[in-house]
């Protein structure tokens, strides 16, 4: 995740998002922060074996049943409009993801496009860049 943040926002540190999706029943939503610690700071060392455990300064533990809106047939014809009654104000979220999934790429990728064509519309050409 610090690709997408400069480090220097966190310290000089880096985050590392360790995703695990889940079904809504699956046993591990019963588990203690402490237990999925355990479960995923090994695996993490195993993947980067020049780090050590005192390397991970800090964990938080996020669960969430449900994280993925059910698809909507016709959706892609009756998306929201990303310039809203407001004017100057624009949004541009999940929401606006059509025929992918929510993850960090194709998000990304959404904001780019969505940059340039919103600059385009309020007549700013600049093109828009995401830091990768």
């Amino acid at each position: 995740m610090s690709a997408l943040v400069d480090r220097d926002q966190f310290g000089g540190h880096t985050l590392v998002y360790l995703p695990r999706y889940l079904a809504p029943d699956d046993p591990m939503f019963g588990l203690s922060d402490g237990e999925v610690e355990e479960r995923f700071i090994p695996a993490l060392l195993r993947m980067y074996p020049h780090l050590d455990r005192s390397d991970v300064l800090c964990t938080r533990i996020s669960r969430v049943r449900h994280v993925v809106a059910l698809p909507t047939l016709n959706y892609s014809q009756r998306l929201p409009p990303m310039t809203t009654s407001i004017p100057g104000l624009h949004i541009v979220n999940s929401a606006h993801i059509v025929n992918g999934t929510l993850n960090v790429n194709e998000t990304l990728q959404l904001a780019r496009r969505a940059c340039s064509e919103l600059l385009q519309h309020v007549g700013r050409p600049t093109l828009c860049e995401v830091r990768r």
